[in-house]
């Protein structure tokens, strides 16, 4: 397992800033985006078209994200805005000026990415995908009386070798990745509302196929397939408690916390 020198494992220790006395407000990790391996369509509810990406935390010892904080691209990291015009011509533009990001829910493992409907009219676009390339990395929007904020070494170390660490612990193992890609494709496609339709799983399905699952490589079909399936095999869904999507993104989420560990391991492993 790859190993960092002690001397990096402590500056990233200190710099993360182990929990403070105070009542104040402290920076939250930064998070590592998965690359999309394509563009992610945004999905427009009224005004806001937006979209789940996957992510993992870069900084064990900072607080949790919480549901709906604000992040930003770090320097150097780039996201693409993939523009679909009307005459159905497209133009990737940089997106860092038009989008909103913010975490999905309490935690470190997935963000939203959101765009106003007003600026896609804008730019002359009737429809947007967002394109993530490799080693992104996003620190949360700095607040007044933050008692212990990312610092200029944080932002470094966090976007430099914590984040060239995270992809090789990540990216190593390829079929967690795929599945990861095809229960975000899925979370995405699919309505957060329970769906009391009595052909709901197929007409859920078929939806999801048509949209999402329409171009992707067959091994990322199968598995969206078996997480679908799964799913719907919770008793929980099955009654009616909690939505499909609801599921996909807990069995999202917890997939995602062992990379997440495996990652914290091999930090700990240069200490």
């Amino acid at each position: 397992m790859p190993r960092l020198p002690r001397l990096i494992v402590a500056l990233a220790a200190s710099s993360a800033g182990m929990l403070l006395a105070g009542t104040g407000h402290a920076a939250t990790q930064a998070l590592a985006l998965l690359e999309t391996k394509g563009a992610t369509a945004l999905h427009c509810d009224g005004e806001i078209c937006r979209a789940e990406f996957s992510t993992f935390c870069l900084q064990e010892e900072r607080e949790l994200p919480r549901s709906g904080d604000p992040y930003r691209l770090a320097a150097g990291s780039q996201l693409t805005l993939v523009l679909t015009g009307q005459d159905g011509k497209t133009q990737r533009i940089p997106a860092a000026d038009h989008i909103r990001i913010t975490a999905a829910r309490s935690g470190h493992t997935a963000v939203t990415i959101s765009v106003v409907q007003s600026r896609l009219a804008a730019l002359g676009a009737r429809k947007a995908a967002i394109a993530a390339g490799e080693q992104i990395t996003l620190f949360p929007h700095p607040v007044a009386g933050d008692d212990n904020p990312q610092t200029e070494q944080d932002k470094r170390i966090a976007a430099g070798l914590l984040r060239q660490l995270g992809a090789k612990i990540v990216h190593r193992g390829q079929h967690d990745v795929e599945r990861v890609q095809a229960l975000n494709g899925l979370i995405n496609a699919l309505p957060d509302q329970i769906d009391r339709r009595p052909d709901a799983r197929q007409s859920l399905w078929r939806s999801a196929a048509d949209t999402v699952l329409r171009d992707a490589p067959d091994d990322r079909i199968k598995r969206a397939k078996q997480e679908y399936a799964a799913c719907w095999r919770d008793r929980v869904v099955q009654l009616g408690g909690y939505s499909v999507r609801h599921c996909l993104q807990s069995r999202h989420d917890r997939l995602m916390w062992q990379h997440v560990k495996r990652y914290w391991g091999a930090v700990g492993a240069g200490s």
